[in-house]
């Protein structure tokens, strides 16, 4: 049995389905129509320079698996994550979450990354490339796969 939610929403579905039991409810944080479409829509709706930056740090890192980028079921999982973390905009903010994978400042720096290349770039890589450098490591280190931190988000709401 499937139970209707009205979500609130500018751009995205404003009515969801949902299993009604208590045991599915349970199984994950109350789900919104961002993080539906997060799931479904990421791969379709990410700019290419996300892909293009994912290669980049993905090859010129030897601490990030190569995987990351041959994985084709990690890097969806990769842009799921940045398509819900940050809607695919490099210069998301919110409180005090940075970038495409949202990291703190402390974070970044602990992921090896300068917060003003995280943000900016610098004057041989764009913006963006360094935060897959430091969302990567930030995964790798703590999941271990992008499937993993995916799941994680899924089950707790962040990752």
């Amino acid at each position: 049995m499937l139970g209707l939610v009205t979500v609130v929403s500018l751009s995205l579905p404003v009515v969801l389905a949902r299993p009604a039991s208590a045991a599915a409810a349970a199984a994950r944080p109350e789900a919104n129509s961002h993080w539906d479409w997060c799931d479904s829509q990421a791969v379709k709706s990410a700019p290419s320079y996300i892909w293009a930056r994912i290669d980049g740090a993905t090859s010129m890192h030897k601490d990030i698996p190569s995987t990351y980028w041959s994985d084709l079921e990690y890097r969806i999982d990769i842009a799921r994550i940045i398509c819900y973390e940050s809607t695919f905009e490099y210069h998301a903010e919110n409180v005090g979450q940075y970038g495409w994978f949202q990291m703190d400042s402390p974070l970044i720096y602990d992921e090896g990354v300068k917060f003003d290349e995280y943000w900016s770039g610098s004057p041989t890589e764009p913006a963006g490339w360094y935060q897959c450098t430091a969302g990567e490591r930030y995964i790798h280190a703590r999941y271990g796969t992008p499937v993993a931190a995916w799941a994680h988000e899924m089950n707790y709401g962040w990752y």
